[in-house]
């Protein structure tokens, strides 16, 4: 019998119990933005679900519970895809501290986001900034494809892996597979130099003016095999590095 570690599932009375003796009470983070012609809207806020799930049931050394996954984001780069829906930063980072605020009432110890969507993680750190400096709160921020990056890289070789390419065409394969329209899978058209190692210097306000296919690189390489595998080995990467950081606060 698995865990219980989603606080929405749970009574007023057992929340309570849980918030106050979790190490680590934990928001994940998603979108609803396009995700090419052959993925849901859905598709980090899918992944926020699952894997902050499994992080939970799958921690041995510490106490973690699951908030429900907050799956508006910042994806105006997106908005001329329909069906992408995004909130303004002030509004999104206000919303952060307002949860951070109703768990330290509660008597919350730590605050972790884990984030699946590359548009929040700026917002997200400068709303965790001001829940330490107001509310005393501590916090933590994991975003759950930095622990992966190098597994990423090996399994793809030279694929790029962004947006809905393999990696997160994998992991739908793994989580969703009824959402995946493998009809449609293409490899992602690309508009702009020559790729390098040097980081591009030009600033993009839209997402489209690279790819007006709505995804990067090509997601006929996805496997729900390579799925699996990279969800036990990042899930253990990140357990390791909450533990290590507790014993340094």
């Amino acid at each position: 019998m698995s865990k219980k570690v989603l606080i929405e599932e749970m009574t007023s009375e057992e929340a309570g119990k849980a918030i106050r003796e979790a190490d680590f009470v934990l928001l994940p983070t998603g979108s609803l933005e396009q995700h090419s012609l052959h993925l849901p809207l859905s598709t980090d806020s899918i992944r926020a679900e699952h894997l902050a799930r499994y992080l939970a049931e799958n921690s041995k050394d510490l106490k973690i519970v699951v908030l429900p996954t907050l799956k508006y984001g910042l994806s105006e780069h997106h908005i001329n895809f329909p069906g992408t829906i995004t909130l303004k930063d002030e509004t999104y980072m206000n919303m952060i501290f307002e949860i951070a605020w109703s768990l330290k009432k509660h008597g919350a110890k730590r605050f972790l986001v884990m984030n699946f969507h590359g548009g929040n993680i700026q917002a997200i750190k400068l709303a965790l900034l001001r829940v330490e400096r107001e509310l005393g709160l501590k916090t933590y921020f994991v975003h759950w494809t930095e622990f992966a990056r190098d597994l990423i890289k090996e399994y793809g070789k030279e694929v790029p892996y962004g947006h809905s390419g393999f990696y997160e065409t994998s992991m739908v394969m793994l989580f969703r597979p009824d959402l995946v329209r493998e009809e449609k899978m293409r490899e992602q058209e690309y508009r702009g130099p020559p790729r390098r190692e040097l980081p591009f210097t030009k600033v993009l306000a839209y997402f489209d003016e690279r790819y007006p296919t709505g995804g990067i690189g090509d997601p006929r390489l996805a496997s729900k095999e390579f799925a699996e595998k990279l969800v036990r080995e990042v899930t253990d990467r990140i357990l390791e590095a909450l533990k290590e950081d507790i014993r340094y606060e």
